[in-house]
């Protein structure tokens, strides 16, 4: 027994030896074998799933071409720097897991993920273009809704580096221009009069070819044609025309206009008014969502979006309506049309709207001419800039200083500002114009504390709002939803008009053409104020009439809760009372017949509006001019509306020492004008709002998800 141990135990020590030599010889043998593969084939082509750098970014923008033939010396990284690194690296994952959220997540989920995107300012060049490629139509358009967005998130229009001539352009236009007129069937009156008459020489090129040749030689030609750039112009103001009409701005799509228009766009990208007309055009585009890809893929989103952000209020107000339009997810499914301009917000805004309030203006009026700031007068300040002045020389006399004087002013006004905060608190200040006049129902603000923050915010008294709804009741009130509404008027029916169009002039009818456009906007889905100038608040009575007479099916009547009247001749105007002569040299529209003084159409509309103020709520506030108007140039005082016109015997009514066209001016946010809309807007909505900030608290929602 003990014999047979102890030949086992050797067996099974010799065995485990000879396993592990033979797996020694056969590493051995396996790594000379891999060492000889190496050396004949490039292994370095199988490494498909590691990824490379697609670019070679570098940040030291004192690294020199030179350099790169030397080897870089090896840099001791601090914490910093390591930090950094992590942060940049999770940045970059962060900015694409977003836009893959944006992309493929729910409507909530996509909602978040474009505002933290958007928010993101830290990448480079190459990934903004990554992200740009990789851009679909609907996060393209969420991106353009925010603010302050980086311009390279959206790509250049398709061959956007060709370079195209103003000739070139204008001959594409004319043959866009005759297959919209074929694809509508010549029932556009206006179109196919503007091709008959301004390209109704059918030679045009062969002469502009023989006249340059002639020219060559030293010789001329009397020029009989128009100027290229005016009627580059006139073409784009009838494909404009033309896109107005719904059912006609489906051809612009197919007759292949967006590459056409963008050649145009970057050739009269310093024309403001070319630049106006296309953003027009892409506006009512927009009312078809289904060319959303066409659009993003002509490469306008980007475009658009650039101009959103204009100077110029007319040209980034049409660009808004048509990025709104497109957006889908952030638009609550309201559209608006032609001639109705979504003033606030601009950009996409978390907090809830509370409040819609409408804008309308008057005869010959419009949204960016009626509700403008009124110049201040500044002769009535000569006072406190001579103190102000005073003060200055007074500081620089006494301080041995070599600081330029502008220096002293700042300290002036510094100091100014510092003792006035102090007593801010104990005086009142009257506002502008304040009332003359005033009936029992009236009731303030008459006055403003110094601690105010309407005082606060004119202290800049250089800058001038060109729209005064838009720019102060989104600072006062940021929950509201501010709408302004255009419409056509002229005084004399001798000016041309389009034969489509034409028969929407009366009170009756152009009211339900607003309605149905304020309808797609979603009005009256939420509480309501209107606003009004002049003829405007007959549009406005009207409207509100025609549906208390239908059942209010559209709510609009039960969610008014206010009307405030500027000038608005509820019996009639003086400019319609018109001798007879006078009516056959100016053939006056049916506008201003309907507003003539004791007009039994305005009589009998203001009796039904008075029946529906008893059986609906809605608070009335008029304002009426006390002064005369100076009209033509010779400074004829006249006065448009009369105080018993302006007067509906319901309501606060106050008389205001302004003219007909100053009185929806207020000049400052200190004006009465101005502080009475304000108290009635408080009044009927909860200005209340939550204090967290939306991207931040977005972002903590989102690390849960992506990380």
């Amino acid at each position: 027994m003990r014999s047979s141990r102890g030949y086992v135990y050797y067996l099974k020590t010799s065995g485990t030896c000879v396993v592990v030599l033979s797996g020694c010889w056969f590493l051995y043998q396996l790594r000379q074998i891999s060492q000889i593969f190496r050396s004949t084939v490039n292994t370095n082509i199988l490494n498909l799933e590691q990824t490379r750098a697609q670019y070679i970014y570098i940040d030291d923008p004192q690294f020199q071409y030179e350099d790169l033939r030397e080897p870089t010396p090896k840099k001791s990284r601090s914490l910093s720097d390591i930090f950094m690194k992590w942060w940049k690296v999770k940045n970059h994952k962060l900015a694409y897991k977003l836009l893959y959220m944006a992309q493929h997540g729910d409507r909530n989920e996509r909602y978040k993920a474009v505002t933290v995107l958007g928010s993101l300012t830290h990448l480079k060049d190459w990934q903004y273009c990554h992200l740009a490629q990789m851009m679909d139509a609907k996060t393209a358009v969420a991106l353009a809704r925010m603010p302050n967005i980086n311009s390279s998130f959206f790509l250049q229009p398709p061959y956007y580096h060709i370079q195209h001539t103003l000739n070139d352009v204008l001959e594409k236009i004319h043959l866009l221009l005759l297959n919209l007129n074929s694809l509508c069937g010549n029932t556009h009156l206006c179109l196919t009069q503007f091709l008959s008459k301004m390209f109704k020489d059918s030679h045009r090129d062969l002469v502009e070819w023989f006249d340059h040749d002639l020219t060559c030689l030293g010789l001329s030609m009397e020029n009989t044609t128009i100027r290229e750039d005016e009627l580059l112009k006139s073409c784009v103001r009838a494909i404009c025309h033309h896109s107005s009409v719904e059912q006609y701005a489906k051809h612009l799509i197919n007759a292949g206009a967006l590459p056409i228009l963008t050649a145009l766009q970057k050739i009269c990208s310093d024309d403001v008014e070319i630049c106006i007309l296309l953003a027009r055009i892409l506006s009512n585009i927009s009312l078809h969502s289904e060319y959303l890809e066409n659009i993003y893929e002509s490469g306008w989103i980007g475009i658009l979006s650039r101009w959103s952000r204009s100077d110029d209020i007319r040209l980034s107000a049409q660009a808004i309506s048509a990025l709104v339009n497109l957006d889908i997810d952030g638009n609550e499914k309201a559209k608006y049309p032609q001639n109705v301009y979504l003033l606030y917000p601009t950009y996409r805004v978390h907090a809830a709207t509370k409040m819609d309030i409408v804008f309308l203006h008057g005869l010959l009026g419009g949204v960016f001419v009626t509700w403008r700031q009124r110049d201040i007068d500044k002769s009535s300040f000569g006072v406190v800039a001579n103190n102000t002045v005073e003060t200055t020389d007074y500081l620089s006399t006494m301080i041995d200083d070599d600081r330029p004087q502008e220096f002293f002013k700042d300290l002036a006004r510094d100091l100014h500002l510092r003792e006035w905060r102090k007593i801010g608190q104990d005086f009142e200040v009257v506002l502008d114009d304040c009332p003359q006049n005033t009936n029992a129902c009236a009731c303030g603000p008459y006055f403003c504390r110094g601690d105010d923050v309407c005082m606060r915010c004119d202290s800049d008294s250089t800058s001038k709002t060109l729209c005064w709804p838009k720019d102060w009741l989104s600072v006062d009130i940021p929950s509201l939803r501010v709408i302004g509404v255009n419409y056509g008027t002229s005084l004399s029916m001798w000016t041309p008009f389009c034969p489509i169009e034409s028969m929407k002039s009366t009170i009756k009818e152009r009211s339900e053409e607003i309605v149905t456009k304020l309808k797609m906007a979603n009005v009256g889905q939420r509480p309501l104020i209107w606003v009004a100038h002049s003829m405007g608040g007959l549009l406005i009575k009207k409207m509100l009439v025609e549906e208390w007479k239908t059942g209010d099916k559209h709510g609009i009547c039960k969610r008014t809760k206010a009307i405030l009247f500027y000038g608005t001749p509820h019996r009639g105007s003086h400019v319609a009372a018109l001798k007879q002569t006078t009516q056959m040299l100016l053939w006056p529209t049916i506008e201003v017949q309907e507003l003539r003084e004791g007009s039994p159409h305005l009589l009998k509309l203001h009796e039904e509006f008075l029946k529906m103020l008893n059986e609906c709520q809605i608070e009335i506030v008029s304002f009426a001019e006390s002064k005369p108007t100076l009209v033509t140039s010779l400074k004829f005082p006249f006065q448009f509306v009369s105080l018993n016109s302006a007067d509906p015997d319901v309501g606060e009514f106050f008389e205001i020492p302004q003219d007909h066209l100053s009185i929806c001016k207020p000049a400052s946010r200190q004006s009465f004008l101005y502080q009475k809309l304000l108290s009635v807007l408080k009044r009927h909505v909860n200005t209340r709002e939550e204090t967290t900030t939306p991207s931040i608290k977005n972002l903590l929602s989102l690390l849960s998800k992506l990380f």
